[in-house]
């Protein structure tokens, strides 16, 4: 954005801010405010100190520690964890650094290049725009996430199906990614664990399932604790033969999983193309209609709602 952005413009970008409830959207929203006119000429990067290390925030809510080296010297040297504010820019990168404190125990920073000659950073809006966010970050953080497992919750699936399904909230920039399929799977017999060893190994269980669905699924895949012992994904630019494949993989993964107690454990899985034309409860009827299926035909395994109607296994919804 140049300085000869409007006043009216900026207030516009804060008023679009304070407006999202959803972590994940939140950033894609402040990303296409920051600098509208140029979306696709900038580089940017957020960065979250935890502790004495620099995290990079991700999508889907995570974060990782695996980034440019040039960038981890300049957030752990040059950016004063006391400090407030900090704007400055970096020579050696081409780019300018803006790091804001807007707690005691946190503090964010990002990095930004815009790729080109033309003079378009205006320093004191990204500034001011920067230090909301953070603000507006800090105070949805913890509220879309399930305590147990470290998945989103069901108030951020409602939010995200939501966003995904009737495309109220502002436009996904090019480079994101568009929802392929929709899964619900569930524990089997997770009844008898809870009444044979205790809900506290019950929990665990859920944990430990968690703790696979995420190393088994890609960073920008939505994973969601549904509730109970059922979960809920959305993949994400993925065709039927590869999901296929990477959903056995995980129902194997479950299966052949040593559990503190030594049990097997296994997950049924129903899945079904997600279809923007439909509803939320529709793709839920259908994506649990294929679970429900598999409970009824041995568990442990993976069906397909469009797959079992062809095969006139299921009535269509």
């Amino acid at each position: 954005m140049s300085t000869e952005v409007s006043i009216a413009c900026k207030y516009e970008s804060f008023n679009t801010l304070i407006k999202i409830n959803d972590p994940e959207l939140l950033l894609e929203v402040f990303m296409s405010q920051l600098i509208p006119d140029y979306g696709e000429k900038i580089q940017l990067e957020i960065f979250e100190r935890k502790g004495f290390e620099w995290q990079k925030l991700i999508v889907n809510g995570y974060s990782t520690t695996d980034f440019d080296e040039d960038r981890q010297f300049v957030l752990e040297h040059k950016i004063d964890p006391d400090h407030t504010n900090s704007w400055f820019y970096q020579s050696s990168q081409n780019g300018w650094y803006c790091a804001y404190k807007p707690l005691s125990s946190k503090q964010y920073a990002m990095y930004i290049s815009t790729g080109t000659d033309e003079d378009i950073i205006d320093e004191e809006y990204i500034q001011l725009l920067f230090g909301f966010y953070c603000h507006q970050l800090c105070s949805l953080e913890g509220t879309y996430r399930d305590n147990l497992t470290g998945l989103y919750n069901r108030k951020a699936f409602d939010l995200r199906m939501h966003s995904l399904l009737n495309k109220k909230f502002p436009a996904r920039r090019k480079n994101m990614s568009l929802p392929s399929v929709y899964v619900m799977l569930d524990i089997d017999h997770f009844k008898d664990i809870n009444d044979l060893h205790g809900h506290l190994y019950g929990d665990e269980t859920l944990t430990i399932i968690a703790k696979i669905m995420t190393d088994s699924f890609r960073e920008y895949d939505l994973l969601f604790r549904y509730g109970g012992e059922e979960f809920a994904a959305v993949l994400m630019d993925i065709d039927n033969e590869v999901c296929k494949k990477v959903l056995d993989r995980f129902r194997y993964k479950v299966e052949n999983h040593l559990f503190p107690k030594k049990d097997t454990v296994t997950i049924s899985i129903g899945y079904t193309d997600f279809n923007r034309d439909l509803t939320v409860e529709q793709l839920i009827d259908q994506a649990d209609k294929a679970l429900y299926y598999g409970k009824q035909h041995g568990r442990n395994a993976i069906h397909q709602y469009q797959s079992l109607v062809e095969q006139q296994l299921i009535q269509a919804i």
